[in-house]
C-alpha cells in the first residue's frame, strides 16, 4: 500500500502487473481548489483504492472517509461534514467508440498508460455530501439565530 498526496491524481497502469494492488491518496484543500471549489473550505480525505488488474479491465474499490468544513446554511458559521463514500468502479480497455463510459464504468484505450481518477474523486466526494449542511438545532451562532429571528415574519 502506498500513500501519496497530490491535486492529480492518477494510477499508472502499464506497469502495473496483473493482481491485486493498494493505493492510498490523501484529498486535503489543495485538491479541491483545483476545482474553484469554495463550497468547501476545509479538506481531509483518505481515498483508498483497492485494485485488481487484469489483460482488458481493472476493478477498483473506492474507499473515502474523512471530513470537509462548509458554510452552515443557517448561520454560516463553520460545520464539519463527514465524509464516507463506498463505490465498485470498473476500467475497461476497449479500441471500439460503441462502448459507453457511465458513472461505474471507465473506457480506456489498451495503450493508455495511467487511468486519472482525480475528476471521478472529487466528484464522488460531492455526492457524499448532504444538500443542507446545517448544525443540530441550537449549536448555530446565537448572534446569528438571534439576528434570524428578528427578521422572520410570524403568521
Amino acid at each position: 500500500m502506498k500513500k501519496e498526496f497530490g491535486t492529480n491524481i492518477s494510477i499508472p497502469i502499464k506497469g502495473l502487473t496483473q493482481g491485486e494492488h493498494s493505493f492510498v491518496y490523501l484529498l486535503d484543500q489543495c485538491f479541491f481548489d483545483q476545482f474553484g471549489s469554495q463550497d468547501i473550505r476545509e479538506a481531509q480525505i483518505e481515498a483508498g483504492l483497492k485494485l485488481e488488474k487484469q489483460s482488458s479491465w481493472i476493478r477498483m474499490d473506492v474507499a473515502l472517509k474523512g471530513a470537509v468544513v462548509r458554510s452552515c446554511d443557517r448561520c454560516l458559521g463553520d460545520i464539519t461534514i463527514p465524509v464516507t463514500y463506498n463505490a465498485p468502479l470498473m476500467v475497461k480497455f476497449a479500441k471500439m467508440v460503441g462502448e459507453e463510459e457511465s458513472d461505474e464504468i471507465i473506457i480506456l484505450d489498451p495503450t493508455a498508460s495511467e487511468v486519472d481518477l482525480t475528476q471521478y474523486l472529487y466528484d464522488s466526494v460531492c455526492i457524499s455530501l448532504p444538500l443542507q449542511s446545517l448544525h443540530p438545532a441550537g449549536q448555530c451562532d446565537p448572534e446569528m439565530e438571534q439576528k434570524i429571528s428578528e427578521l422572520t415574519i410570524n403568521k
